[in-house]
């Protein structure tokens, strides 16, 4: 089970991240990305931060892993503007497939309706 206080701190980190991405970041690859999640490890060392993007191509999704790995120590220096703790984690990014995911099993069960209807 997570405790609370952690939970509320992913929350936070992963509030405070969007805007950062949103506001800070000028890199155009990381333009129409969206923080989907944020899991801190129990002693609050380590972050991993789940994003995603409009265009799921693999290029594209290199190039925006690329960028993130780039700037992650000015995005991490922001984040400790923007969130006050005694050890700001370490971030570590990943891609979050879950909305392409959904996306082909949709297409998916929808051609299989359309079959089915034939």
């Amino acid at each position: 089970m997570i405790p609370e206080r952690i939970r509320r701190l992913e929350q936070l980190i992963k509030k405070e991240l969007a805007v950062i991405l949103l506001q800070e970041v000028k890199d155009p690859r990381l333009n129409f990305i969206s923080v989907m999640d944020v899991h801190l490890s129990g002693d609050v060392r380590n972050a991993d931060i789940y994003v995603t993007t409009h265009d799921d191509s693999e290029e594209h999704i290199k190039e925006v892993m690329a960028a993130l790995d780039s700037a992650g120590r000015f995005i991490r220096r922001a984040l400790s503007q923007h969130v006050v703790l005694r050890l700001l984690p370490a971030l570590k990014f990943h891609y979050d497939k879950t909305i392409a995911q959904a996306t082909r099993i949709e297409s998916l069960l929808h051609q299989i309706h359309e079959e089915i209807d034939n």
